[in-house]
């Protein structure tokens, strides 16, 4: 998944819970924890700063693999067909992540309550 979609699952999952401070809190943290992964992914030189060169390189190798995705027969091309079933699969795949966090949330809301 890629870090902008878990911030935003992060962010639509606080704004449906009721607890704002604690799951602010958590929605931090995964956000971070989001951003220093996809950093240190592009960081490839691991020289802590990202250049024109490993930036545009990250940004070819995500588009591939969202090619190679959505390309279900590897014939090179992607029809309107496997383009919408590769936006429907994209769409199940937030909603179930959207919905395990949730879940998980309202299991540490239950844990913290007397």
């Amino acid at each position: 998944m890629r870090p902008c979609v878990v911030v935003l699952v992060v962010a639509v999952a606080v704004l449906l819970n009721t607890d704002g401070q604690a799951l602010a809190d958590t929605a931090s943290k995964a956000a971070m924890a989001a951003f220093e992964k996809r950093f240190d992914e592009m960081d490839t030189n691991g020289d802590g700063k990202i250049d024109r060169t490993e930036y545009v390189e990250y940004e070819i190798k995500k588009a591939n693999e969202r090619f190679d995705a959505a390309d279900e027969d590897r014939d090179g091309v992607i029809t309107r067909q496997e383009a919408e079933r590769a936006m429907k699969q994209k769409q199940q795949e937030v909603r179930k992540k959207m919905k395990d966090w949730k879940q998980k949330q309202e299991e540490r809301m239950m844990q913290r309550q007397p």
